[in-house]
């Protein structure tokens, strides 16, 4: 697996280099393109002034190829945004980083509860996207909330405005909604990818080149607007996240307390940094000028707690004249340790008690006995945080209205243990994210892309292509048809549309709880009988064709004998003798080289086959006899896709 990576700024600079002008001297050329890295290099040091002086310096030189001119002015957009994005920025608290190979980097994320990624399933692929390098899918889990809608980054029929981000709906457990494109509120005429729907299902976060950025892609989310039913204007998630390398796949957890994303900052083109941040819900904003602490903040270097220093800090007083009582700073301290105890312990009963209802019997039992231990403790941390709270308001009532320094007695230093607080819950080692692998990438899940209501004749033309048909419970027209039965199974199963070789098309009908598929429709016997000998040689066995009747099933010979009676009686007054049409199929002169026999087994199988060596050593091949014109055209058109051009059609009349 390859990660989908291409920054802006490899097209602008790619452009340059091919698209040079010829009237402009080889040295002058060269002298500008490296001004025009120079000044990448600067952007991506943070130096954006500095950036877009070389680039200005460029465009007044009026020298310069328009290609290269065009380019310095993108290069000052650029820098002006990032500039713009730094005016005021906040520095995250990183809590894990972890570099590792593009190939498996989504498995370095915290593990995915609510779905998992996976290639494209073979029927969301559109016109463009044959042989191209996509991105991978996120899919959601049946019990997520966003089970009945899958986002995914597609080139879309014609790719003319690069990557876009389309949304299929459920239908039922297997077939999904055509794709369709989201708004120019998400989508630009560049790239956008790695969608990700958060849990609340309002939130889309992905990664774009096109809208406002810094360069490269840059991590962005837009909010659904339920009233119109519509995505709002994407916002960028701004510096340090962005930045002027490409970042990706930003994917928050469900209790919104961490995310994480990945980027190629200070990274080489086989591997990307994984980080893991803790999400902040009101952070503090700064301006920052200094290009050097701007570096130092988009290193996003983990943030290691130091207890000793936390022990050290200074509390808050809150009456004056106690800065030096050792007693009542350490009574400060105790009730703001076991106070953010209780916070704790509350956070994770909540989470104990949104999973307990995900999990099986067993576990379940597991997790009601850690939501009873959680409660009895939380009621410990509750009395102990209420006496704490008690002793200090009383021991500042009794020195400001008497004097007396609080003291600390044995019965309160034995009921809180506020020397040594000790914690039951084990820190998390925040330097051995990422060590861990999880499997988030797995199979891609059987998708079924529903087709708009095919017309009576995409129905009965009977071919193999890529792209299939496939109607379930078709309402069969009135009148004779034949089908040809492939399969039929408990209806509750699961089909993959593979196992149909990419024939077409295919209905599916329900009989006492089984549903049969069949391949083909069929106005005529022989017709039916030339289309099962192909699906033979594709490798169905156990195959037979079906009769109905105005939608009712019949027998074959019913079939046969209706058929032979819908023929035109003969005029006797006109003709003495009944007049009826072959067709048979000349190729040739060919070269014994041309894999001719075989392409005929192949597709005429059954057919009388007839071979005639020329004077010239070349041969002449007669296919035959072929019951309607259009038997002929298919064998011919399956002639000629495979350059075989020498194919002609030849009618005999009989009597």
């Amino acid at each position: 697996m390859r990660i989908y990576l291409l920054s802006i700024f490899t097209v602008v600079f790619c452009c340059s280099v091919s698209a040079q002008n010829d009237n402009l001297p080889e040295p002058q050329k060269n002298i500008y393109l490296q001004l025009l890295k120079q000044a990448k290099l600067l952007h991506c040091e943070y130096r954006f002034a500095d950036a877009i002086t070389v680039c200005e310096n460029i465009i007044n030189s009026q020298i310069a190829a328009s290609n290269i001119l065009d380019s310095a002015k993108l290069q000052i957009v650029i820098s002006e945004n990032s500039r713009n994005l730094v005016n005021y920025i906040f520095e995250p608290k990183i809590a894990g980083k972890q570099k590792v190979g593009i190939s498996n980097f989504i498995n370095v994320y915290d593990s995915l509860s609510n779905g998992h990624f996976a290639p494209h399933a073979k029927s969301m692929l559109m016109d463009a996207d044959e042989e191209k390098n996509l991105p991978l899918v996120f899919y959601p889990n049946q019990n997520s909330n966003n089970a009945d809608a899958i986002y995914f980054s597609s080139y879309g029929k014609d790719g003319k405005n690069g990557l876009d981000i389309y949304i299929i709906h459920r239908i039922n457990d297997t077939i999904w909604s055509e794709p369709a494109l989201l708004e120019t509120t998400v989508n630009t005429q560049f790239d956008e990818m790695y969608p990700y729907i958060a849990e609340d299902g309002k939130t889309l976060y992905f990664a774009s080149n096109g809208h406002y950025g810094m360069g490269g892609f840059d991590l962005f989310k837009s909010a659904f607007d339920e009233e119109k039913g519509i995505w709002k204007q994407a916002e960028n998630l701004g510096f340090p996240f962005s930045s002027p390398y490409d970042d990706f796949l930003y994917i928050p957890d469900n209790n919104n307390d961490f995310a994480c994303f990945s980027s190629t900052r200070n990274c080489d083109n086989e591997n990307v940094y994984v980080y893991k941040t803790e999400i902040i819900i009101n952070p503090t904003y700064k301006a920052v000028e200094n290009y050097e602490k701007l570096q130092q903040i988009a290193n996003l270097d983990v943030v290691v707690e130091n207890d000793k220093e936390e022990e050290n800090e200074c509390v808050e007083i809150n009456i004056e004249g106690l800065e030096n009582n050792e007693d009542y700073l350490q009574m400060l301290k105790a009730a703001r340790y076991y106070n953010n105890r209780f916070n704790e312990i509350q956070k994770s009963l909540d989470s104990l008690r949104e999973k307990i209802y995900d999990v099986e019997n067993e576990e379940q039992q597991n997790i009601e006995k850690q939501i009873l231990d959680k409660e009895n403790e939380l009621f410990d941390m509750q009395y102990i945080v209420s006496q704490l709270s008690i002793y200090i308001s009383k021991s500042e009532y009794d020195f400001i209205t008497k004097g007396i320094q609080p003291t600390l007695t044995d019965d309160l230093k034995s009921t809180v243990n506020i020397e040594y607080p000790v914690t039951n819950e084990p820190e998390t080692n925040m330097e051995t994210f990422g060590e861990k692998m999880y499997n988030n990438i797995r199979l891609t899940p059987c998708i079924e892309i529903a087709t708009s209501q095919p017309t009576e004749q995409d129905m009965f033309n009977f071919t193999v292509n890529e792209k299939i048909i496939m109607v379930h419970d078709y309402v069969l027209p009135d009148n004779l048809i034949y089908r040809i039965q492939i399969i039929s199974m408990a209806d509750d199963r699961k089909i993959e549309s593979d196992f149909f070789k990419n024939c077409s098309p295919v209905t599916t009908d329900l009989y006492k709880n089984n549903r049969r598929y069949y391949i083909g429709l069929f106005r005529k016997y022989v017709d039916a009988e030339t289309a099962m000998k192909q699906l033979k040689t594709l490798g169905f066995k156990d195959i037979f064709i079906s009769a109905w009747n105005d939608r009712e099933t019949i027998t074959l010979r019913e079939a046969k004998n209706m058929e032979s009676k819908q023929k035109l009686p003969t005029n006797k007054a006109n003709s003495h003798t009944e007049v009826n049409k072959i067709y048979r199929v000349t190729v040739g002169p060919v070269g014994v080289e041309k894999p001719v026999i075989q392409l005929i087994n192949e597709y005429a199988s059954g057919k009388d086959v007839s071979k005639i060596i020329n004077s010239d050593n070349k041969i002449v091949y007669n296919i035959g006899n072929f019951t309607t014109f259009e038997q002929a055209i298919y064998l011919r058109e399956k002639l000629i896709a495979n350059e075989i051009t020498e194919v002609n059609i030849n009618e005999v009349t009989t009597k």
